[in-house]
């Protein structure tokens, strides 16, 4: 097995990754997501990095997630912060929904607040 480095018995089920090359293979509880250990044995896998991903996490390993709507952003005219990153329509006070670019903001607990809020 490509994870846990054990034999897979000749007959018991393994997986095979054809974007990892057929020289791999893993015991099913062992094919899992290499950022959240999320078993991939049902589900469409992406390879990267010599690695399986979930698409969760190979989709935030090219683009950032929103922190306001939890959506990949594609454009390129975003909002970051402390290694937080918003689309420009969700970069506001949580709690007045005033748009905070190019205004004075406080991030705690990322959540984005106005001064006056």
């Amino acid at each position: 097995c490509a994870a846990c480095q054990q034999p897979v018995a000749p007959d018991a089920p393994a997986v095979f990754a054809a974007r990892a090359g057929y020289s791999r293979q893993w015991h099913p509880r062992c094919f899992v997501c290499c950022r959240c250990a999320e078993p991939l044995v049902d589900l469409i896998y992406f390879w990267g990095g010599g690695a399986a991903w979930c698409g969760r996490h190979y989709c935030e390993s090219l683009r950032p997630r929103c922190a306001g709507c939890d959506e990949i952003i594609f454009s390129e005219d975003y909002q970051q912060v402390e290694g937080l990153a918003w689309h420009n329509k969700h970069f506001a006070c949580l709690e007045c929904e005033t748009l905070l670019t190019g205004k004075p903001f406080t991030l705690a607990n990322a959540s984005l607040l106005c001064p006056g809020c």
